[in-house]
């Protein structure tokens, strides 16, 4: 079954649920994949069965962010590595999930 979207690029939360299967499937398993995002295989595992909904961390992993009612592509975000002194030493575009 193919991710149902209402508009263009929009997900339902049934379809953020099926893209984390697929990529927990694709990491080796839940634990494999919740590791890889910090986050505990329990909360997975809530999210999988409905008990709770997909946090920032969750939907970082998967290149989604949220966008009420909805969740949506991320998008690309600047980020800075600077040294002790708040010097900047490096400026790069970060991207999330299967857009890398």
């Amino acid at each position: 079954m193919g991710m149902m979207t209402d508009r263009k690029g929009v997900l339902r939360t049934d379809d953020v649920v099926g893209k984390l299967r697929a990529a927990c499937s694709e990491a080796g398993g839940q634990k494999a994949w919740a590791l890889s995002c910090g986050v505990s295989p329990q909360y997975i595992t809530d999210i999988l069965y409905g008990r709770r909904v997909p946090g920032d961390s969750v939907l970082r992993g998967l290149g989604l962010q949220r966008d009420e009612p909805a969740y949506v592509p991320r998008e690309p975000e600047e980020v800075a590595l600077c040294d002790q002194d708040g010097a900047t030493l490096l400026v790069a575009t970060a991207t999330w999930g299967d857009r890398a």
